[in-house]
């Protein structure tokens, strides 16, 4: 009966949090039936539906304009412990993005920086830009990882160092 109970109890929690979680997290807005069209022809055969957007605070980045070599992104804590990233760029591309600082404070936050960097790296070199999906479980880690790039990416473009 106690098993019950703790069970009961443990799913209420992780309901409260789940439904504490979406509360934070932006609105998703649907797109009209009519923007997901596109006109017929022979000059539109490979347009794209609708552009995607990046999200919110995510700015595209040119790779014409970043210049080569090793950026520091900024350092970004949350309540598991600080995260920052280096962007590696040749030839005006990312070519990789190495993990300087993960959350050291408990082992679990541990165990979910080792877990997500790896996603959030392969991410960030497929899209060529901090435009990431958050790793489920991950959340400020994904946060901190995905601003912690966007500063580094944002030096790599102006040549200044990330604040």
């Amino acid at each position: 009966m106690r098993r019950i109970g703790f069970a009961v109890l443990g799913t209420g929690v992780v309901t409260a949090l789940l439904v504490a979680v979406k509360a934070q997290l932006p609105a998703v807005v649907p797109v009209p039936p009519a923007a997901a069209t596109r006109p017929s022809g022979p000059s539109t055969a490979h347009a794209p539906a609708v552009a995607s957007q990046p999200a919110p605070g995510v700015r595209v980045v040119d790779p014409s304009r970043m210049m080569d070599g090793s950026h520091l992104g900024a350092v970004f804590t949350n309540p598991f412990g600080p995260v920052q990233v280096r962007a590696d760029v040749r030839g005006g591309r990312l070519v990789d993005v190495v993990t300087v600082r993960l959350p050291t404070a408990a082992a679990r936050g541990i165990e979910i920086g080792m877990r997500a960097a790896p996603v959030l790296r392969e991410q960030a070199l497929e899209r060529q830009s901090a435009d990431l999906d958050t790793v489920s479980g991950a959340t400020y880690t994904s946060d901190g990882y995905r601003r912690s790039l966007q500063s580094a990416l944002d030096a790599a473009r102006t040549g200044r160092p990330a604040a």
